[in-house]
């Protein structure tokens, strides 16, 4: 059976009420700022600033992230040094609304170490 459009507004709406949520509680525990974007079928992904941060900024802004949504993250380091961070969750309040958190370190790009 095909997924209805009015089924993928429903689950886009219920993960933009749990990003103002989000966004509330970060604003209340001095949460870093992410790029939280939501797909059609209502997934999250939220994405550590890699232009503007460098490493250990982008891990920590992960990590408090992932504490805070209480997933278990991975960390992952490709053949050229570039770190991948990634945990996936679900939204405690309703479990409908998921998605992921990522972060790609890039070495050498923000700092001497990479990572």
């Amino acid at each position: 059976m095909a997924t209805s459009n009015a089924d993928h507004l429903r689950w886009q709406e219920l993960s933009r009420e749990a990003l103002g949520d989000f966004l509330a509680v970060a604003a209340a525990a001095d949460l870093p700022a992410i790029a939280w974007t939501i797909a059609t079928n209502g997934a999250m992904t939220g994405a550590v600033d890699s232009l503007t941060a460098d490493a250990e900024d982008q891990r920590a802004t992960f990590y408090a992230w992932a504490i805070y949504l209480g997933t278990e993250p991975t960390e992952r380091t490709d053949s050229t040094g570039t770190v991948h961070l990634y945990a996936s969750f679900t939204w405690a309040r309703n479990y409908l609304v998921g998605g992921a958190l990522r972060a790609t370190i890039v070495p050498g790009l923000n700092d001497e170490a990479g990572a």
